[in-house]
Order: structure tokens, then C-alpha cells, then sequence
């Protein structure tokens, strides 16, 4: 039984990964479940067997990169390494989302797929405000410690995401990532200003 569950988890990765690969090259319109099942090796029943159509298939590959997002951001605070440098991990998480290529793609196909079709951006968006965001968990136990001064914990971590998104997130899906070393700097930049603001030390 187990085995079997196993089984069925690993088609439905593959043919989400086949679908995937046929969104960023062919769009989400020129994209068929006749194709998805071609790319996935697996028969058009059986794709039906897992998702009920290629507009599921989308909203469970963005929830998918959503957890993967949501997960990278689980940084434990700790008292012994500088605030900074702490901060600078939960920079990195975002700034990685765009860093890799099949990533870019997937989030320009479902953009535009979530213009065209504004029930699946709707359903996104729940999905995405029913995640924990471990950066306001961080904030207040920094905050507890006495090195940060947050007093509305969601609101400032929802400033140091805007700082990062503005830069590293909707300009690459536009124009292709940052080069690295003047991200660094505006990474620094971006973390100083924060610090400012919320810091105390």
C-alpha cells in the first residue's frame, strides 16, 4: 500500500514537472494535456487521473514553487550570529527565486496565465496568505532578545520583502536576473535601511 502511494506521488511529480517544461517552452494557452502526457510518458487518462486540467496543473506548480519560497524563509533566529548576517540569509531566499532559469520561466508563464484567468490569481493569492512567513517568527523573537525594536511584526517583515521585490523579484521576471556583484551592494543597502528603521544595537 505504501509502495503504491509512492508510486502514484512520483507520477504526479513527473507529469507536473513534464507540464512544467511544456508551459515555459510553448506558453500556457499553446499547451495540451495531450501534450503534457506525451512529455510525462504517461497516457492522457492517466494525467486526467491526477489533475483535472492544465489550468490545476498551473495553480499546483506555482503552490509548489510557493512552498519551496515559504520554506527557504524557516531561518531560525539566533542570538549568537550578527543581525545582519541573519537578515542577509532571509535577502538570499528571495534573491534566489529568480536565479534560476526554469524558475524565471514558470513565474512568467503563470503571470501571464493569472491575467487571463483572474479566478486561478485569486486562488493563488489564498494560497499564499495561508503560509507562515518565518520571517515575522524571526522579528519577534529578535525583537524578545532586544536586538530589533518591531512593534507590528507582519508590517516590518512585509517592508523588508517589498525592499527585495522591487529589485530582485519583478525586474528579472521582465529582464533576466541581476548581475551578482551590484546585487550585493544593493542587498547591503536594502539591509542597512531595514536596520534603521527596526534596529537596536
Amino acid at each position: 500500500m505504501v509502495r503504491k502511494k509512492r508510486d502514484t506521488s512520483a507520477k504526479r511529480e513527473s507529469i507536473l514537472d513534464a507540464a512544467i517544461d511544456a508551459f515555459i517552452e510553448f506558453g500556457f494557452e499553446k499547451t495540451s494535456m495531450d501534450l503534457i502526457a506525451e512529455r510525462a510518458n504517461s497516457s492522457k487518462r492517466t494525467v486526467y487521473n491526477h489533475f483535472s486540467s492544465k489550468e490545476s496543473l498551473i495553480e499546483e506548480a506555482f503552490n509548489r514553487f510557493l512552498r519551496g519560497a515559504f520554506e527557504s524563509k524557516n531561518i531560525e533566529y539566533d542570538p549568537q550570529k550578527s543581525i545582519e548576517d541573519q537578515l542577509g540569509a532571509f535577502a538570499d531566499s528571495k534573491m534566489k527565486l529568480t536565479e534560476d532559469s526554469k524558475q524565471l520561466g514558470l513565474m512568467r508563464v503563470t503571470l501571464c496565465a493569472f491575467i487571463t484567468h483572474p479566478l486561478m490569481a485569486e486562488r493563488a493569492v489564498l494560497f499564499s496568505d495561508s503560509q507562515e512567513d518565518g520571517l515575522v517568527k524571526w522579528l519577534k523573537k529578535a525583537t524578545l532578545d532586544g536586538r530589533m525594536n518591531v512593534k507590528d511584526p507582519a508590517l516590518a517583515a512585509e517592508s523588508f520583502w517589498s525592499l527585495f521585490a522591487g529589485t530582485f523579484f519583478w525586474p528579472p521576471i521582465v529582464r533576466g536576473p541581476i548581475e551578482k556583484k551590484a546585487g550585493q551592494k544593493l542587498k547591503t543597502e536594502f539591509i542597512r535601511l531595514f536596520l534603521a528603521r527596526y534596529g537596536n544595537e
